[in-house]
């Protein structure tokens, strides 16, 4: 099994911490179940641990929650549960594996640009992953959720779409954080963060899967607009300014005033999905009278965002 993607956390990490992370990587391909680390003891060992396993989807199979940390004569003493034996694990990256290869074969073409890249990912991931309902099994936290059996929570959907990314030479990282209900409630959520000809921005695939295929409302969000439901430490990752790459910039869908949302209706009641991003204060009721053709609306109020569906 191998995995050679981007390794944001990695670079965070000093030269010696650095070093325990490979010993714990090299540890972990082998399915060893001890690894004595030595002179370790001002080192927290819990952010290597998180380093390696948000750097590398390969790693489904560690059990993270049973990663046990102890003292011996020598440094410190890791032992490792696994969730699958060797060949279980191997067949189940097997099976991932082919899931991208299909995907890439029938979607992404020789010579197409990164954000096309982009778009092709996050519209298959909306078609062919659903989102896992309670009670959870382990898998719906990692790539075999996702990647094998189509199911899974936002911790699979962020791990699936870094390893898509890392197939298709994209530079994505792992984003955790708070995520804000519509009733305002709030859970912890993961998501990616994607650089992508030059621009860093976030992008949380789950959340538009969850508002329904077609969704763009979080795909290239700048730091400021994603923090209107999501919270998280900006100090802990790259930072994340206004772009041109945002979904509704790149498709003239963004609507300052009644008569620019009526034209941009007018342009696309053809279609059987679409959305537009509102710059002015509206409300659900609002939108019922400004000549939606008849289908359904959805109306984000976090992002001010509707998206039409027939």
């Amino acid at each position: 099994m191998d995995d050679k993607g981007s390794k944001y956390y990695y670079s965070r990490l000093s030269d010696g911490e650095k070093e325990i992370y490979n010993s714990i990587c090299e540890a972990l391909l082998r399915f060893e179940h001890v690894l004595s680390i030595r002179d370790a003891s001002s080192v927290d060992i819990q952010k290597i641990i998180n380093a390696v396993l948000f750097d590398n989807p390969v790693f489904f199979y560690l059990n993270s929650r049973r990663v046990m940390i102890g003292k011996s004569p020598f440094g410190l003493k890791l032992m490792f549960s696994y969730e699958y034996s060797k060949a279980e694990a191997q067949s189940l990256w097997q099976t991932a594996q082919n899931n991208i290869d299909r995907f890439i074969q029938a979607h992404i073409k020789p010579n197409m640009k990164p954000l096309a890249r982009q778009i092709e990912a996050h519209r298959w991931m909306q078609q062919n992953i659903v989102m896992a309902k309670p009670p959870y099994d382990g898998e719906c936290f990692s790539l075999v959720g996702a990647l094998v059996k189509g199911c899974c929570v936002c911790e699979g959907f962020a791990h699936a779409y870094k390893l898509l990314c890392d197939r298709m030479y994209i530079a994505s990282i792992i984003v955790t954080g708070t995520g804000i209900k519509p009733d305002g409630t709030t859970e912890a959520h993961a998501w990616n963060i994607t650089r992508i000809d030059g621009v860093t921005a976030h992008i949380d695939v789950t959340w538009d899967t969850i508002y329904g295929e077609g969704s763009y409302d979080y795909f290239n969000l700048s730091d400021d607009e994603i923090a209107v439901d999501h919270i998280f430490d900006r100090s802990v990752y790259p930072k994340c300014t206004e772009n041109n790459l945002n979904y509704f910039k790149l498709n003239g869908l963004i609507a300052h005033d009644r008569d620019e949302l009526c034209r941009i209706i007018a342009n696309n009641r053809q279609k059987a999905v679409f959305s537009v991003k509102l710059e002015f204060e509206c409300d659900a009721s609002y939108l019922a009278g400004c000549g939606f053709p008849p289908g359904k609306l959805r109306y984000n109020t976090a992002r001010n965002i509707v998206l039409f569906s027939r």
